[in-house]
């Protein structure tokens, strides 16, 4: 299967199960959006650190097999981001996480199982343990071992922020 088309379907599975923060006038408050929807932004960086290029490699590098995305789509998603650091940091978390439990796996991990640990880490990194269950539909992982995934990632959740325009 092509890649991108990989990407769009994850993309628009992952953007379908999220909640996203805006910014009313009153106060903010979280709400679903429907993909559609959704564009993405403007590039606001035209350049990276090197560092930041770095740990993006390093991060594109290391979840190829559940995430198939170019380096070159992966750097210009993160100059996407208003704070590219903070951003990388949180995929750095998720990271982490995610090679904590397939390090102790060993070569017997399916390529299935891995894509649900990371779907779990991903979601886990924009909502609560208990929403994130909910939203990623685990067949392979066991409760115990959800459970360990989460001891690796102890950030809080960080919802998508979508401006309206």
């Amino acid at each position: 299967m092509n890649s991108k088309l990989i990407l769009l379907a994850l993309t628009l599975i992952i953007i379908a199960t999220i909640f996203y923060s805006c910014k009313p006038k009153k106060e903010n408050e979280v709400q679903e959006i429907d993909p559609s929807k959704i564009q993405l932004g403007p590039i606001v960086h035209n350049e990276l650190t090197e560092e930041q290029i770095e740990k993006i490699k390093k991060i594109q590098s290391s979840l190829a097999d559940v995430l198939p995305i170019s380096l070159e789509e992966t750097i210009t998603n993160f100059k996407r981001d208003r704070n590219p650091d903070n951003e990388i940091n949180i995929w750095m978390e998720m990271l982490d996480a995610y090679e904590k439990f397939i390090s102790k796996e060993g070569n017997e991990i399916t390529l299935n199982k891995k894509t649900e640990v990371f779907q779990l880490i991903l979601m886990r990194s924009m909502m609560d343990e208990k929403e994130a269950i909910a939203t990623v539909d685990c067949k392979i992982l066991t409760k115990n071992e959800i459970k360990e995934i989460f001891s690796y990632y102890q950030t809080k959740p960080k919802p998508l922020s979508i401006e309206k325009r």
